[in-house]
């Protein structure tokens, strides 16, 4: 059976961190996503950051890779996420964390003693916007709506406000012959 080799991992100054397998040794360390963006990772899903490691003297045609990130003072496993042989032992692993997870240790499996992981690149996601829901405002009652104002006939050469009565119509058939 195959040792699961450990990861130590070394942050070194600058975008790029190497991780050094030791076989049998605990991870150390922590690793943050360097500030660039790398075309050789598929675009990740919104609220994710791309993480592409390359492992180098991997012993095995498979191999996977799983760690732990810390998010918001939580520890968080990952993995095992399968990495794609690129050739000669190489490896690519691509594993998509949420966005500002902190890798605290991180294990490949096939690893040998000169195995050497690196952090190639990250890639973040479309950042996902919350919005805080505001507090409804009061309908405003509604207005009582007012009668229109319909004048009011008053008979020629009276004092304004007196109502004439409404004219009858009177109507006679007329036979023409």
């Amino acid at each position: 059976m195959r040792k699961l080799a450990a990861v130590l991992i070394t942050v070194l100054v600058g975008c790029t961190a190497v991780l050094a397998l030791v076989p049998e040794s605990g991870a150390t360390g922590t690793l943050t996503c360097p500030n660039f963006t790398d075309t050789d990772i598929p675009t990740p899903p919104p609220g994710q950051t791309g993480y592409l490691f390359i492992g180098t003297s991997v012993s095995t045609n498979t191999s996977t890779i799983s760690g732990h990130y810390t998010l918001n003072g939580q520890t968080v496993a990952f993995g095992p996420i399968t990495g794609t042989l690129q050739g000669q032992g190489a490896f690519h692993y691509i594993v998509n964390l949420p966005q500002g997870a902190v890798v605290t240790d991180a294990a490949v499996t096939g690893a040998t003693a000169n195995t050497v992981v690196t952090v190639s690149g990250c890639l973040n996601g479309a950042t996902v916007t919350t919005t805080t829901p505001t507090q409804p405002t009061q309908p405003t009652q509604p207005t009582t709506p007012t009668q229109p104002i319909v004048p009011t006939p008053t008979v020629p050469g009276s004092s304004a406000g007196t109502t004439r009565a409404p004219t009858p119509v009177v109507a006679s058939g007329r036979f023409t012959g």
